[in-house]
């Protein structure tokens, strides 16, 4: 499982952020979930395996502080994968 997470300062308010995950071979995406700062702000199973996923957040977490994104992704094993990423 591939997972790659980036952000991007917004002129209005906070960053936004975007998310994908890419399944290796014989492996599926299943769920996915992203917490703001500790604060659920996606959480999704899905209906039919997905070989790819993406999704953007707008105008979230704070500026200047410290801010921090989990991403969980589930695979057709009900394994969790995780991924952070922390910036200030």
């Amino acid at each position: 499982m591939q997972t790659t997470v980036t952000h991007v300062r917004n002129p209005l308010a906070g960053w936004d952020i975007s998310v994908s995950a890419k399944a290796g071979d014989k492996e599926t995406i299943n769920g996915a979930r992203i917490l703001v700062n500790g604060f659920a702000q996606y959480d999704e199973t899905f209906d039919a395996p997905l070989d790819q996923w993406q999704q953007q957040l707008l105008q979230q977490g704070d500026f200047p502080e410290e801010n921090t994104v989990l991403v969980e992704i589930t695979n057709g094993n009900g394994d969790v994968i995780r991924t952070q990423d922390s910036w200030k």
